[in-house]
């Protein structure tokens, strides 16, 4: 027999949207991934409310919690320097939808939206932190306070030279990851006087140095290496945060720069990061 649920969380994210349902002990019962599931046109209580619904039934009344890209919602930002545990009293309540503000910066402009969940659900840790995604988040981290922080482009940067630039991969080919040649592309970036651009990885390519499929593999590399190259030197400390793919390819750069790693599951972060923040807002209590 399956624990009463007392806490669906949920995070947005680029359209998708990713939840789960909790017992009182903070244990995950079930999760729920749907990609392209926001409508921008649509109050996000209304969309998370009606996907709660389809997925656990109208007769689940738990509360949620709500983080990251809202769509519908403008939502609320609190302003860095800013302790995480200012987040418990600083819920939205949309209808019974309480959604988790995210963090601002003004110089130079930047926003957080979902991360800082996970960044509560390390823990009181302090130092470097790196949240690679589709935008990659870098913080800095002091005993449960964010300094400061910035983001990179580069999965973005990726995926429109892939689908939309000179270095798309050729019809009829299958992408192949191999390690070495993802170092080596990482390498040709961690000299930020004389790194690779881009185009190198399509000149190669085409001169026959470079195999059609292994491009996406070096093109990644090429970008993760500048990315963290920009951001952290060698023998420095940093905390990753992210999980499969991501967690691989950001570790191996890092690896690559001589830099010391300390790993912590992306999606565990955010589970954790939920539960703390309803229960310290009371919404288990209710």
């Amino acid at each position: 027999m399956n624990a009463p649920v007392s806490l669906i969380g949920v995070s947005w994210r680029a359209g998708r949207f990713e939840a789960w349902s909790f017992d009182e002990e903070g244990e995950v019962i079930a999760s729920l991934v749907r990609e392209g599931a926001a409508d921008h046109g649509v109050a996000i209580q209304d969309m998370t409310r009606a996907l709660v619904t389809e997925w656990l039934g109208a007769d689940v009344k738990a509360p949620v919690i709500v983080c990251g890209e809202t769509p519908g919602s403008s939502g609320k930002l609190l302003q860095v320097p800013a302790l995480l545990s200012d987040l418990y009293d600083a819920l939205t309540d949309f209808d019974g939808i309480h959604v988790v503000p995210g963090l601002r910066q003004l110089a130079p402009p930047d926003i957080l939206l979902g991360q800082e969940v996970q960044l509560l659900g390390l823990g009181q840790l302090s130092g470097a932190v790196c949240l690679p995604g589709r935008h990659t988040k870098h913080v800095a981290l002091e005993q449960g306070r964010v300094l400061d922080f910035s983001t990179e482009m580069t999965g973005e940067i990726q995926e429109l030279l892939l689908s939309q630039g000179s270095l798309r991969v050729p019809v009829g080919i299958k992408p192949r990851f191999d390690a070495g040649i993802f170092r080596d592309w990482v390498e040709r970036s961690l000299d930020t006087d004389d790194a690779a651009s881009p185009f190198a990885v399509s000149a190669a390519r085409l001169i026959g140095v470079l195999r059609p499929e292994h491009q996406v593999t070096a093109l990644s590399g090429l970008l993760i290496g500048a990315d963290v190259a920009a951001h952290y030197d060698p023998g420095d400390d940093v905390i990753l945060v992210a999980d499969g793919e991501l967690a691989k390819a950001y570790g191996m750069a890092l690896d690559a720069l001589g830099a010391s790693v300390e790993e912590y599951s992306a999606e565990e972060a955010m589970q954790d990061g939920l539960f703390e923040i309803a229960e310290e807002a009371g919404l288990l209590d209710a």
